[in-house]
């Protein structure tokens, strides 16, 4: 593990999205990473967190330089990895050959997911499906825009145009309730390439269908056949979703829901240590 000082890893006081009850990727790999003995040398920054905080940009000349200082400190040709939720991927400089494993961004994909100490998605009680999609967000990206500007009968949609991490109760509370009355969640890209909701989607059991444009930044696809639970539809499609949902059979509705259940182990912050390590 490269050595940094603490202030590379602050806390932090957001909670976002509103179901978040714990840590982050980062702080959560950092507690359980253990210090392993690995082919690259770990560098152990709370991107989310260090980048989120107000003082950042004000402050980030001197965390260069405390950075590019440990580096120096450093045999030689040493590799390095880092893991990485935020959007924006690391906003500090690095060489070329830093393994970035993002949520959003970097070399590897990796779900974008957090700790939930209540389990508040998973103890969700299962409801009749009485849509066929749904959708409950904000427009943070064009591709969102045109999703909410597609008419078809039986969805759910309900947008706002401002985000904000502060997310009302009855707000979360309508995203879980909609998602699972729906055969499908609708999880298009954000301001990142991937989305929450996507992974959210999985643990409540639904369907999810993600919309992407540049890069479809889909995690373990060394390990996962995403076909089999969930449905990836690229921005020129986006015309034919409901075409494509609707061209899904009953029986292959079910297989897929079978599958997500299968599969949704690999959507946990453990999984995802063990993934890391092993790549």
């Amino acid at each position: 593990m490269l050595e940094l000082g603490k202030q590379f890893r602050p806390s932090t006081s957001i909670v976002y999205p509103p179901f978040k009850n714990g840590k982050y990727m980062e702080e959560y790999f950092y507690e359980h990473f253990g210090n392993k003995r690995l082919d690259r040398i770990y560098i152990p920054i709370f991107w989310t967190n260090l980048q989120s905080h107000p003082g950042f940009s004000s402050q980030k000349k001197n965390y260069e330089i405390s950075l590019s200082n440990a580096f120096k400190k450093m045999p030689p040709n040493t590799k390095y990895f880092t893991v990485v939720q935020h959007d924006d991927g690391p906003q500090l400089s690095m060489s070329e050959d830093v393994l970035v494993f993002g949520a959003c961004t970097g070399n590897i994909p990796l779900p974008l997911i957090y700790e939930d100490r209540n389990e508040t998605l998973k103890n969700a009680t299962h409801k009749h499906k009485k849509y066929i999609a749904s959708f409950i967000g904000t427009k943070t990206h064009s591709i969102r825009e045109k999703i909410c500007n597609l008419t078809y009968p039986n969805t759910y949609i309900s947008t706002q145009h401002v985000w904000t991490s502060n997310v009302p109760q009855h707000s979360a509370e309508l995203f879980i309730e909609k998602t699972l009355e729906s055969k499908f969640c609708l999880a298009p890209r954000g301001y990142g390439r991937s989305s929450f909701r996507f992974f959210e989607a999985i643990i409540l059991g639904t369907i999810p269908v993600y919309f992407w444009n540049d890069i479809e930044w889909l995690p373990y696809k060394d390990v996962l056949d995403y076909t089999k639970f969930s449905v990836s539809i690229h921005e020129k499609d986006i015309s034919r979703t409901y075409e494509i949902l609707e061209s899904i059979s009953n029986e292959t509705y079910e297989s897929m829901i079978k599958e997500l259940i299968r599969v949704r182990h690999y959507f946990t912050l453990e999984y995802m240590v063990e993934y890391i390590c092993r790549i």
